[in-house]
C-alpha cells in the first residue's frame, strides 16, 4: 500500500501494520531491529505485530526466521489482499473521499457525529493528511467538507488514489460499460492511431471515467488555446470523440471539447519505448521552438551517447521532454510520480538517478523543468532511458566457448539463451569450428568463455569475457554489463 493511501488511515495501530507489510513485501528478507529502525517503533512493537501477522495471515504467507533475520513470502495472493482489505473495514477516509468525487458533501461536525469522532479529533485528523493534498496543491474545504483546488489537480490525485487502490475497501472501478461503449464504437478503427501511446486500458478508462464524473457535477478543466488547436488535428484526438454521444445516452453528461481534449493530452503524453517512428510523428505533431531539441542536445552530450544508437535515442528523448512540457502546460502536477516508484528506484539505481538529477538542475532555470515536480521527472526519465538504453543498443554476435562438466554446461548454455537469446546473435562453437581464424572474425562482437586456456591458446584479439566456470550472478552482471553497458537494473 502506498504512503498515498496510508495518509488517510485514522487508526495508528492499522496504518503501522499496513506500513510494515508494504515494507516486508519490498525487501521479503529483514531483521527486527531494522524495521525496527525504519519504523521509528521499539523491537517489541515489532515483535508483536510480527506475532499478529503469523496469526491473522496463517493461510496466506510464511513469515520464517533464519541466521539472516525473517524472510516473507505470499502462499496465496488473493486470500492476503482480501485480508488486508478487512484491516480497513472500520476506516471512514475511504468512504468520505468517494463521497467527495461523487459530488455527496457533508458538514464537518455532521462527519465527525456520523463516524463516531468529537469533532476536534476528526479536524486533527484531517490535518494529519493535509500535507499529502499539499502535495498535489489541493487542500481540504471544510464548510461543506471537499477537496479544494486545480481541477486538473483534483483529477491527478483520484486518479493516482483510485488507479492503484487493490488494498483498499471503497474504491472506485469504472464500470463495466465504460470499456464496452468505448470498444464497440472504435474496435475496428484502432491502429489508424498516428501519434501513439502506451497507456494501460484501465489508466485510460480511469482518466475518462474521471472526467465524465467531474463533468457530471459540473467541473471543467481548462486546456490552453495552443495545445487545443494541436489536439484537433490528431487522428486519435477524432476518434477519442467519436463516443460522445454514447457517454451521454449511457451517463447523461455532455462532455465538451476540451474534456476530450483533456483525457487525450494526458492520455498520449504516456510515450512508448519501442516505436521510433511513433515518436518521431509525436514529437513534429506537438513540438514548436527549438527548447526540446537544445535540452535533448545537451543530454546526449553529457551523457556520451555512442554515435551509432545516438539518431534512435535522440527521437526517443525529445519525444520523453516533450511529454513532460505538455503535461507541465496542463497543470505541473501531471508530472508527479508516486514516492513509493522513487524509493524503489533509489535502492536499485540511485547513481543513474542522481546524475539525471544534476543535469535536469543545472538546466532548471526557466521553462516547464522549473517546477516543484523536478525530481518526479527525473524519476521517469531515469526509468525511461533505461528502457530507451536497452532498446537501441545494437544486437551482438557474441560466441561461446563452454567447457566444464556436460549437464552445467548444458544449463550455462540454457541460461545464456534465456538471457541475450532474443536480441542477441549467440554461437556455441563446436570442436571442429574451434580455431584462432574462426575466433578472430571481424564479425564477433564478443567472445564468452569459462575456460582460462583457451585464452592464451588461441591469442584472443576479439573483445572476450572470462567467466567462473560455474558462473554466478557477479558473472551474469559482468557480461550484461558487457553486452549493454547502458543497461541497469530497475526495481
Amino acid at each position: 500500500m502506498s504512503n498515498l493511501h496510508l495518509i488517510f488511515i485514522s487508526n495508528r495501530a492499522t496504518q503501522r501494520l499496513l506500513r510494515l507489510l508494504s515494507v516486508m513485501e519490498s525487501t521479503t528478507v529483514f531483521t527486527i531491529g531494522e524495521m525496527a529502525e525504519k519504523m521509528q517503533v521499539t523491537y517489541r512493537t515489532i515483535a508483536n505485530d510480527i506475532k499478529f501477522i503469523k496469526d491473522y495471515f496463517v493461510d496466506c504467507v510464511t513469515l520464517t526466521s533464519g541466521h539472516t533475520g525473517f524472510s516473507f513470502k505470499e502462499i496465496n495472493p488473493l486470500k492476503y489482499r482480501e485480508r488486508k482489505q478487512n484491516l480497513l473495514k472500520n476506516e471512514c477516509f475511504f468512504e468520505i473521499i468517494k463521497n467527495i468525487f461523487l459530488g455527496k458533501y457533508m458538514r464537518v461536525d455532521e462527519l465527525a457525529h456520523h463516524y463516531h469522532f468529537s469533532e476536534s479529533t476528526f479536524r486533527r485528523l484531517l490535518g494529519q493528511s493535509s500535507p499529502i493534498l499539499a502535495e498535489y496543491g489541493l487542500k481540504w474545504g471544510l464548510s461543506p467538507l471537499t477537496i479544494e483546488g486545480n481541477e486538473a489537480n483534483v483529477r491527478k490525485f483520484f486518479k493516482d488514489l483510485y488507479y492503484e487502490s487493490s488494498d483498499m475497501t471503497d474504491t472506485l472501478v469504472p464500470d463495466s460499460e465504460l470499456p464496452k461503449c468505448f470498444m464497440n464504437q472504435l474496435q475496428e478503427k484502432f491502429g489508424h492511431n498516428d501519434i501513439g501511446s502506451i497507456t494501460a486500458p484501465a489508466a485510460f478508462y480511469y482518466t475518462l471515467y474521471i472526467a465524465i464524473q467531474r463533468a457530471r457535477i459540473g467541473f471543467s478543466v481548462a486546456v490552453p488555446k495552443e495545445l487545443m488547436a494541436l489536439a484537433r488535428k490528431g487522428k486519435s484526438f477524432v476518434l477519442i470523440c467519436s463516443i460522445k454521444e454514447v457517454i451521454k445516452n449511457i451517463y447523461g453528461t455532455d462532455l465538451s471539447e476540451e474534456e476530450f481534449a483533456w483525457i487525450y493530452l494526458v492520455t498520449i503524453c504516456e510515450r512508448t519505448v519501442d516505436r521510433e517512428e511513433t515518436e518521431k510523428n509525436f514529437y513534429l505533431h506537438f513540438n514548436h521552438g527549438a527548447e526540446i531539441a537544445n535540452l535533448t542536445d545537451e543530454y546526449l552530450k553529457e551523457f556520451e551517447v555512442e554515435k551509432d544508437i545516438k539518431d534512435q535515442v535522440n527521437s526517443f528523448l525529445r519525444s520523453f521532454f516533450l511529454s513532460r512540457k505538455i503535461n507541465h502546460i496542463l497543470a505541473p502536477v501531471l508530472n508527479k510520480e508516486s514516492p513509493n516508484i522513487k524509493e524503489r528506484l533509489l535502492r536499485s539505481n540511485n547513481e543513474n538517478y542522481y546524475r539525471n538529477l544534476r543535469f535536469l538542475r543545472k538546466n532548471q532555470q526557466e521553462g516547464f523543468l522549473a517546477t516543484p515536480y523536478l525530481e518526479d521527472i527525473c524519476v521517469s526519465l531515469t526509468i525511461y532511458n533505461n528502457l530507451v538504453f536497452n532498446f537501441c543498443a545494437p544486437s551482438k554476435n557474441i560466441y561461446f566457448l563452454l567447457e566444464g562438466d556436460h549437464y552445467a554446461s548444458q544449463q550455462l548454455r540454457t541460461q545464456a539463451v534465456q538471457h541475450f537469446g532474443t536480441k542477441h546473435s549467440l554461437t556455441f562453437l563446436p570442436l571442429k569450428s574451434l580455431t584462432k581464424e574462426q575466433l578472430n572474425e571481424a564479425s564477433v562482437d564478443l567472445i564468452v568463455t569459462n575456460y582460462s586456456r583457451y585464452i592464451s591458446e588461441y591469442v584472443i584479439e576479439t573483445d572476450y569475457l572470462l567467466i567462473k566456470v560455474v558462473p554466478d550472478e557477479q558473472d551474469w552482471c559482468r557480461l550484461e554489463r558487457k553486452i549493454n553497458p547502458y543497461k541497469r537494473k530497475l526495481f
